[in-house]
Protein backbone atom coordinates (compact mmCIF):
# COMPACT_ATOMS: atom_id res chain seq x y z
CA UNK A 1 0.00 0.00 0.00
CA UNK A 2 2.34 2.87 1.00
CA UNK A 3 4.43 1.76 -2.49
CA UNK A 4 1.09 2.70 -4.32
CA UNK A 5 1.05 6.11 -2.28
CA UNK A 6 4.72 7.17 -3.15
CA UNK A 7 4.02 5.85 -6.71
CA UNK A 8 1.07 8.52 -7.26
CA UNK A 9 2.85 11.27 -5.52
CA UNK A 10 5.86 10.76 -7.89
CA UNK A 11 3.45 11.06 -10.74
CA UNK A 12 2.18 13.68 -9.22
CA UNK A 13 5.89 15.32 -8.69
CA UNK A 14 6.84 14.60 -12.68
CA UNK A 15 3.59 16.42 -14.20
CA UNK A 16 4.20 19.29 -12.17
CA UNK A 17 7.87 19.45 -13.09
CA UNK A 18 6.82 18.41 -16.78
CA UNK A 19 4.20 21.07 -16.73
CA UNK A 20 6.55 24.13 -15.35
CA UNK A 21 8.93 22.86 -18.15
CA UNK A 22 7.04 22.96 -20.93
CA UNK A 23 4.73 25.94 -19.99
CA UNK A 24 8.26 28.01 -19.91
CA UNK A 25 9.36 26.21 -23.29
CA UNK A 26 12.28 24.49 -21.75
CA UNK A 27 13.29 20.91 -23.27
CA UNK A 28 14.62 18.14 -21.45
CA UNK A 29 17.77 17.68 -22.75
CA UNK A 30 18.33 21.92 -21.81
CA UNK A 31 17.65 20.81 -17.96
CA UNK A 32 20.53 18.41 -18.20
CA UNK A 33 23.27 21.22 -18.03
CA UNK A 34 21.21 22.63 -14.94
CA UNK A 35 20.38 19.51 -12.78
CA UNK A 36 23.84 17.18 -14.19
CA UNK A 37 21.60 14.74 -14.54
CA UNK A 38 20.79 12.41 -17.75
CA UNK A 39 17.84 13.18 -20.57
CA UNK A 40 16.77 9.61 -19.60
CA UNK A 41 16.45 10.61 -15.79
CA UNK A 42 14.71 13.87 -16.39
CA UNK A 43 11.93 11.71 -18.54
CA UNK A 44 11.64 9.06 -16.07
CA UNK A 45 11.17 11.53 -13.10
CA UNK A 46 8.16 13.48 -15.18
CA UNK A 47 6.57 10.13 -15.84
CA UNK A 48 6.94 9.41 -11.88
CA UNK A 49 9.02 6.37 -12.65
CA UNK A 50 11.64 7.60 -10.76
CA UNK A 51 11.61 10.47 -7.70
CA UNK A 52 12.90 13.76 -8.07
CA UNK A 53 15.31 15.08 -5.68
CA UNK A 54 16.02 18.32 -4.24
CA UNK A 55 19.07 18.82 -6.38
CA UNK A 56 16.82 18.42 -9.69
CA UNK A 57 13.93 20.33 -8.12
CA UNK A 58 16.24 22.92 -7.90
CA UNK A 59 17.90 22.50 -11.24
CA UNK A 60 14.48 23.03 -13.02
CA UNK A 61 14.16 26.42 -11.08
CA UNK A 62 17.98 27.64 -11.97
CA UNK A 63 16.90 27.11 -15.69
CA UNK A 64 13.49 27.67 -15.28
CA UNK A 65 13.86 31.40 -13.31
CA UNK A 66 11.08 30.41 -10.77
CA UNK A 67 10.58 29.09 -7.38
CA UNK A 68 10.33 25.44 -5.89
CA UNK A 69 6.91 26.68 -4.40
CA UNK A 70 5.83 27.73 -8.14
CA UNK A 71 6.61 24.53 -9.36
CA UNK A 72 4.70 22.51 -6.12
CA UNK A 73 1.85 24.66 -5.93
CA UNK A 74 2.62 26.71 -2.81
CA UNK A 75 1.47 30.24 -2.68
CA UNK A 76 1.36 33.40 -0.33
CA UNK A 77 -0.91 34.56 -2.15
CA UNK A 78 -4.78 33.89 -1.19
CA UNK A 79 -5.74 33.57 -5.08
CA UNK A 80 -8.74 31.76 -6.79
CA UNK A 81 -7.08 28.68 -8.49
CA UNK A 82 -8.39 29.87 -11.87
CA UNK A 83 -5.92 33.31 -11.54
CA UNK A 84 -3.25 31.53 -9.57
CA UNK A 85 -3.19 29.06 -12.70
CA UNK A 86 -3.02 31.60 -15.11
CA UNK A 87 -0.29 33.21 -13.78
CA UNK A 88 1.47 30.10 -13.49
CA UNK A 89 1.61 29.69 -16.96
CA UNK A 90 2.61 33.30 -17.52
CA UNK A 91 5.91 35.03 -18.95
CA UNK A 92 7.70 37.73 -16.09
CA UNK A 93 6.65 40.35 -19.21
CA UNK A 94 2.91 39.13 -19.46
CA UNK A 95 2.96 39.14 -15.41
CA UNK A 96 4.77 42.50 -15.45
CA UNK A 97 1.44 43.97 -17.21
CA UNK A 98 -1.03 42.30 -15.17
CA UNK A 99 0.63 44.14 -12.11
CA UNK A 100 0.59 47.17 -13.69
CA UNK A 101 -3.17 47.10 -14.56
CA UNK A 102 -3.57 45.83 -10.66
CA UNK A 103 -1.55 49.13 -9.69
CA UNK A 104 -3.99 51.06 -11.86
CA UNK A 105 -7.00 49.47 -10.72
CA UNK A 106 -5.73 50.39 -7.29
CA UNK A 107 -5.42 54.04 -7.72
Amino acid sequence: MANRIIDEENVKIGRLLQNARESHGVLQSELCEATGLTKNHISAVERGVSKASIRMLLGYCEKIGITPNDILGYSELNLIPELQEMINHMDIEQQKCIMDMIELMSK
